[in-house]
C-alpha cells in the first residue's frame, strides 16, 4: 500500500574534475546545465549506474570513487521546476580513464518540457561555476569540492 502513494526516484551523478574544471550537461546553449548522470535501473549499483550515465551522456569512460555528497529534493518546496517526483540524488567522485576527449552523446539528456533543449558535454571553470544556472542549485556545495578536495558525505537538502 505504501509504494502505491510515495515515489522517490533515486539517480546517481558524476562529480568529474579535471584542470580545474568540472563536466557537466548544457542546455540550449546555457539555458541551464546538470551534472551527468541519471535514474539507477533495477539491478544496478550506484557504480554501475553513474558509469553508464557517464557514458552515454559524455561519450567518457570513467571509474566510480566516493560519494562526494547526497542531495534530498522535495518538488513542491521548488514550485516542482524540476518535475513532480522526490528525487535522492547520490553525487559520486569520478575519475576519467584515457581520454578527456568529450564526445557527442550516445543518449543525450532532453528536457521534457522543452525537447528543442539537449544536453551537450561541456567542461566549466570553478570561476565561472558560479554564474551559471545549474540545476539543481548545487553551485556552492560543487565550489566548496572543488577549491578544498574534500569530500565528506553530506545530505543536504535544496532550499
Amino acid at each position: 500500500m505504501f509504494r502505491d502513494c510515495f515515489k522517490i526516484r533515486v539517480s546517481a551523478r558524476g562529480v568529474i574534475i579535471h584542470d580545474d574544471k568540472i563536466l557537466l550537461n548544457c542546455f540550449g546553449e546555457g539555458v541551464y546545465y546538470n551534472i551527468p548522470g541519471g535514474g539507477i535501473e533495477k539491478g544496478e549499483t550506484v557504480k554501475q549506474a553513474v558509469v553508464r550515465e557517464v557514458m552515454e551522456e559524455t561519450g567518457l569512460t570513467v571509474t566510480a570513487d566516493e560519494l562526494v555528497f547526497v542531495l534530498d529534493f522535495v518538488p513542491k518546496h521548488e514550485k516542482c521546476e524540476y518535475g513532480h517526483d522526490n528525487h535522492m540524488s547520490l553525487y559520486i567522485k569520478c575519475v576519467v580513464d584515457g581520454d578527456k576527449t568529450l564526445k557527442k552523446p550516445t543518449i543525450p539528456d532532453i528536457n521534457p518540457d522543452d525537447p528543442k533543449l539537449i544536453s551537450v558535454p561541456k567542461w566549466v571553470s570553478i570561476g565561472e561555476l558560479n554564474d551559471i544556472n545549474l540545476v539543481p542549485k548545487v553551485n556552492k556545495q560543487l565550489i566548496t569540492y572543488m577549491q578544498t578536495g574534500l569530500f565528506s558525505p553530506l545530505l543536504f537538502e535544496e532550499n
